[in-house]
């Protein structure tokens, strides 16, 4: 190796120490147990999701198993409101619930009243919020996860059998792997069971893994009709189970719905069933049982036992020998080893074998043993080698999937599982043979067989019967339904596992008219660590996927269906989907009848259907939208608002089944900006989009409708005939914009804003202040608040109007993180308002990453800043990304104080003055009584003035006029101070009238009425400045002075003048043009050169595009304040000659001010005089146009009405 290549080396090395270094800072390790923990608080997946990033890290959901390691739990989660997916669940459909990575059960921490029984809750977590027990939740849903990894201190009682040597045990006690087994059938409580095992020298039967169970269940007589006790109980800690004997507890193996603890008295352990699962009972109960012992004293080493009937090395079964093979070899030598000894590579015909075979290899170090099953023959079709037939499988997770190759038996925590490997794989192998004087059964002769049920099919080759059911509308079946009903007349859904299935079943269609349909088969796949499964127990030994199935799509198809075609490919589907069913039964076994219930809906007597509080009409015409919803409020009703997953499954299976209509509309529109919202006002707080959907496609798709196929939504153009959904149900209606309350009895802390009764802050003004949705809320929390939620237009505008100086989005407490697409506030509040930007809320997309497509998650909701028009509404945002963010928190009694009495009835906001009249007038009369005060009605130039405006005014309770009218504007809306209208908020349907006045409602929004009509009223002044006006050479000379000196730092300065669209060259605030400084060659022609510079070097004037970087100059008329002097005042005492002297001074300036504006008159006609002759002066030219006495005053108003620039 070259010294460069070991420099490389040794960089390797680092990097990945220092990889490995980083990543354990996210670990926190338990210094009792050496158990490493990753507490993923900031993360929001679902239960697979979750599995999958801990496995990734070498790692796996958590487990627990000692009361120790949930306190740990509980500590270093108490301060966190958020649940966590563990690894518990009960996905297997055979067995209860379990830890994935093989820890066993044997502690419990149920919340109370979990676990709940209801459908599809399969998936644990644990909630800190509950003192970290565990409840039990829908497996799709997002929530925080735990992982963990480390070494157990528990050594593993896992030691193979073949390597103990022989034992000696008592007479009737069996031996396996170093101790001796037997079962007792003389009922006894489970205290009396242990009794009397301790008096034979050993304690009731401890099992530490799967190899020993399967022992039991294959080689110790067991009967699947036993319930046995074994030595597992609870009765020292409830809710903890140990092992009589002492031994640890390694490995546990519940039944179905299993451990229950309904009763809190269920502490002892039974083995019951087919398979040898396990249940808890009471202990009471008066049972039969397994006793375990160590063996009896022998001699050093006796001679070797060999199995009657088998060859040396080989192992007894039933009437076969088996031999475990010590070789590497591939399958097909493994199949010749066998053959050399006169057997064969392992079949297995049932479940009795299966856990015979796992008790020999199961505990073995090598990871897979060779069995006899292959496609290699045909590919697609799994057969043994010796040509048995094919009655029993096992796999593994996926398979076989559509895999070709060669079977092999799994080890170690994947015991018993088959995956199929590359036949020139190498492995150790099972081989098998008759014992010697065993008599072969004979071949069966030809009997008559059993036959079918009448409407029942079958032929000569198959053993079982089958019948295809087909239902119209609501009577067709989910897939758990149609395997309800099948097996209700004693059978289950069909197996297709043999070609000969396949093709009668296509005859059976063919003859029957149900060509193309889908159907429901008994194919299914849920447990994560176990392939597809036949749901009767059949083997999975062929396989007819369509092409590119099957592909899970969106994680929710896990159940098996197929066309009734000629080829009878195969597919995988949403379970719930609504099908047709085929039925299989065994020949000879007798017919049930069919079940009765039929499901059925509730309806109204006027026809409506009932689901909850709602009532619901579904049309049989299609219409467009706008006929749609006005048929819907004939009916005192609205187009139906949908706001939960339960609702729209409701919905959509009625119209699937119920009625031929392809469509409906629902009560979501879009805007033509493309917001969403519900025509009654509901906040839009779930969405269930169809792929690609909304697309807004040629931006006119602006209703949206319900789809028969899966009940997913579609935008589409609102004049396409489609059906609808009417709802009506019983619901208070309440005003959606309420006065303000009294301020309540209660303070804030200092820098906390106190609005309706609650307190906020605002944090994140600086960048190094902002931090993510997660770390924004603890803060909050760690205040003794929250982020906040939002519940009216009030407390809406009242943040946003808080947030204007604030220039990054803000966090508030509205979130999809517990399940997509449906928000909720962290606090618990009632989602019952919305304030969504154009094209919010949105599902989470997907990015593609290294050729893999990555959930993109925006689970979190801020108040936007980045669109004007859009300030402080909602946006679904990344909630790893740092923004600023409020808190909220409730106002405190103890913070009380009276507010202060205002000394004016002035308030101030900006560069304006405000003042409320709160009488009720007309107009006309409150226009005067605002020119008394020297104030105009209110003018509302920009949104946060509005905001501010509004506020203030809702605590009167009281609509107010503002300046906005059409009465003395000659029919064009305009304000009475001639500010020209640059931000509007009319209320939906307004102007709806030509000549009117305007006043600001309750709910923000402005609306017109007769100007005879009486309101409050809203006066205005305005105190700030404008762009600079330059009225002669004077002024113009005083400013080029002031720029100069910063000619180095702008090449110019804004000034006030500006061309409006007809030529016309004006100030802004409304100074004749009656002198002009233009640089040589100006003004320029350039349409786009309508602002005005002023040059910093000559003080010249220029045209340039408005969207140039400048300077600016700012002017505003100068306010002078009179001060009381002493001078003014006359004394009666004063002589007669001082009054005299007073009058001669005061004269004398009089005159002399005179004299001044008369030479300043001159001057500054003389300057206009001497005025560029090229300059074409556009006001002259446009009063030259104009005859008759109104030349002024059209002048004026042409002005008003082309302005470009708002003041």
């Amino acid at each position: 190796m070259t010294f460069s290549t070991m420099l490389v080396f040794l960089s390797l090395i680092h990097s990945t120490l220092q990889l490995l270094g980083d990543t354990e800072r996210f670990w926190t390790t338990d210094s009792l147990t050496g158990f490493h923990y990753q507490i993923n608080s900031q993360s929001a997946l679902t239960w697979h999701q979750a599995r999958k990033s801990c496995q990734q890290q070498n790692a796996e959901l958590l487990s627990i198993t000692e009361i120790q390691e949930q306190t740990y739990l509980r500590e270093i989660t108490k301060n966190m409101d958020s649940a966590f997916w563990i690894g518990l669940n009960s996905l297997n459909f055979n067995s209860g619930w379990q830890w994935m990575g093989s820890s066993p059960l044997r502690y419990l921490n149920w919340a109370p009243g979990s676990p709940i029984p209801a459908p599809g809750k399969l998936c644990a977590m644990l909630n800190p919020r509950r003192a970290s027990k565990w409840e039990n939740q829908a497996c799709n849903q997002k929530h925080g996860y735990i992982c963990k990894r480390g070494n157990s201190t528990l050594e593993s009682l896992n030691t193979p059998s073949d390597h103990l040597g022989p034992i000696k045990c008592p007479d009737g006690w069996l031996p396996y792997s170093g101790h001796c087994y037997m079962i007792h059938r003389e009922p006894k409580v489970w205290k009396e069971a242990l009794t009397s095992c301790k008096k034979q020298d050993g304690n009731l039967a401890s099992m530490h893994n799967i190899a020993e169970n399967s022992f039991i269940v294959s080689q110790l007589g067991y009967t699947p009709t036993e319930d046995l006790w074994i030595g597992l109980n609870a009765l020292k800690i409830q809710m903890y189970f140990e092992w009589s004997d002492g031994t640890p507890v390694t490995y546990i193996k519940w039944l179905r719905g299993q451990p229950s603890y309904a009763k809190r008295q269920e502490d002892c352990v039974v083995m019951k069933g087919q398979d040898g699962y396990w249940a808890a009972n009471v202990c009471e109960k008066k049972l039969g049982y397994i006793c375990k012992r160590t063996p009896l004293p022998q001699a050093p080493r006796e001679v070797e036992i060999i199995d009657p009937g088998c060859q040396r090395g080989w192992k007894r079964h039933g009437f076969h020998c088996y031999l475990v093979g010590h070789t590497f070899v591939t399958f097909s030598e493994a199949n010749k080893t066998c053959e050399r000894s006169n057997g064969y590579l392992a079949t297995v015909e049932d479940r009795n074998e299966q856990a015979y075979l796992i008790s020999l290899i199961g505990l073995r170090p090598e990871k897979y043993f060779w069995i006899g099953l292959s496609d290699v023959e045909e590919q697609g079709t799994f057969k043994w080698t010796d040509g048995e037939a094919v009655l029993f499988t096992h796999w593994n997770s996926a398979m076989p999937g559509g895999k070709s190759g060669c079977v092999a038996m799994g080890t170690g925590i994947a015991a018993g599982l088959w995956d199929v490997l590359s036949c020139e794989n190498i492995a150790k192998f099972l081989c098998k043979q008759w014992a010697d004087g065993v008599t072969h059964p004979p071949i069966p002769l030809t009997t008559l067989a059993p036959t079918c049920p009448e409407g029942w099919d079958s032929s000569n080759f198959i053993s079982s019967c089958f019948k295809i059911f087909v239902r119209e509308g609501n009577q067709k079946k989910s897939w758990f339904e149609a395997e309800d009903f099948c097996r209700e007349i004693g059978g289950h859904l069909i197996t297709i596992n043999r070609k000969e299935v396949k093709h009668l079943i296509w005859q059976m269609v063919l003859d029957k008219g149900f060509i193309f349909q889908h159907f429901w088969m008994g194919l299914i796949y849920l447990n994560p660590d176990e392939g597809y499964t036949w749901i009767d127990g059949s083997p999975v030994i062929y396989e007819n996927w369509n092409e590119e199935e099957p592909n899970n799509d969106k994680g929710i198809e896990h159940c098996g269906t197929f066309e009734g075609s000629p080829k009878m490919q195969w597919n995988d589907l949403y379970c719930e989907h609504l099908l047709n069913w085929i039925c299989e039964i065994k020949k000879g076994i007798p017919l049930k009848p069919e079940p009765s219930t039929k499901f059925d809906y509730k309806v109204t007597d006027d026809g409506w259907v009932i689901y909850e509080d709602k009532q619901y009409y579904f049309s049989t015409e299609n219409v467009h939208m706008e006929k749609a919803w006005d048929i819907c409020k004939k009916k005192f009703a609205d187009l139906a608002v949908i706001d939960s997953e339960s609702e729209r499954k409701f919905l959509w299976r009625y119209i699937y089944t119920k009625n031929r209509m392809n469509s409906y509309f629902i009560g979501l529109t879009v805007s033509f900006d493309q917001k969403f919202s519900w025509l009654d006002g509901t906040p839009v707080n779930y969405v269930a989009w169809a792929p690609n959907e909304p697309n807004f496609a040629n931006n006119d798709e602006n209703c949206v409708v319900m789809n028969k196929d899966f009940g997913f939504w579609n935008d589409i153009n609102c004049g396409i005939k489609n059906a609808f959904i009417c709802e009506r149900h019983n619901r208070s209606s309440h005003s959606e914009f309420a006065s303000i309350a009294p301020s309540p009895l209660g303070g804030c802390p200092e820098t906390w804003l106190l609005f309706n009764n609650k307190c906020y802050k605002i944090f994140g003004s600086s960048e190094a202040e902002r931090l993510t949705w997660h770390a924004a809320r603890n803060t909050c929390i760690k205040l003794g608040g929250n982020l906040p939620s939002i519940h009216n237009e009030q407390v809406q505008a009242f943040l946003t109007f808080h947030l204007k100086d604030v220039m990054a989005e803000t966090w508030i407490g509205l979130n999809d993180i517990n399940m997509e697409g449906h928000y909720l506030w962290t606090d618990g509040s009632l989602f019952d308002y919305a304030k969504w930007a154009r094209n919010f809320p949105f599902r989470d997309s997907y990015i593609r990453v290294d050729w893999t497509l990555v959930t993109q998650e925006t689970d979190c909701i801020a108040m936007m800043k980045r669109f004007v028009g859009e300030e402080g509404k909602w946006g679904n945002n990344d909630c790893q990304q740092n923004k600023s963010y409020i808190c909220q928190m409730d106002s405190n009694p103890d913070l009380f104080h009276s507010p202060a009495i205002p000394a004016s009835d002035i308030i101030h906001y900006g560069n304006s003055s405000y003042s409320i009249i709160r009488s009720k007038i007309n107009w006309e009369e409150a226009r005067n009584n605002c020119k008394k005060k020297s104030l105009e009605l209110a003018s509302i130039l920009d949104y946060y003035s509005a905001l501010f405006l509004w506020l203030y005014m809702l605590q009167f309770g009281e609509p107010a006029w503002v300046g906005l009218n059409s009465n003395v504007t000659d029919g064009y809306y305009k304000w009475t101070d001639n500010r020209r209208i640059k931000y509007s908020n009319w209320a939906r349907g307004e102007p709806k009238q030509k000549i009117a006045c305007v006043y600001l409602d309750l709910d923000g929004t402005w609306k017109t009425a007769s100007c005879d009509e009486n309101y409050f009223s809203v006066c205005k002044r305005s105190d700030g400045a404008t762009l600079v006006s330059i009225e002669d050479l004077a002024e113009s000379k005083f400013l080029a002075d002031i720029i100069e000196p910063h000619k180095g730092e702008t090449s110019g300065f804004w000034t006030g003048i500006y061309r409006n669209v007809d030529g016309l060259w004006l100030w802004l605030d409304k100074t004749a043009v009656d002198f002009v400084n233009w640089n040589k060659g100006q003004p320029s022609s350039n349409q786009f050169e309508y602002c005005v510079e002023m040059s910093a070097s000559s003080g010249y004037w220029n045209t340039i595009p408005c969207s140039s970087q400048k300077g600016s100059i700012c002017k505003k008329p100068k306010m002078i304040e009179a001060h009381p002097s002493e001078n003014l005042i006359i004394k009666k005492e004063a002589p007669a000659h001082r009054t005299v002297w007073i009058l001669i001074i005061l004269v004398l300036i009089l005159v002399g001010a005179g004299l001044t504006a008369y030479f300043l008159f001159r001057k500054k006609r003389q300057n206009k005089l001497q005025t560029d002759a090229s300059f074409n002066n556009v006001l002259l030219e446009h009063r030259d146009t104009v005859t008759g006495e109104s030349d002024t005053k059209d002048s004026v108003d042409k002005k008003d009405q082309n302005e470009h620039t708002v003041i």
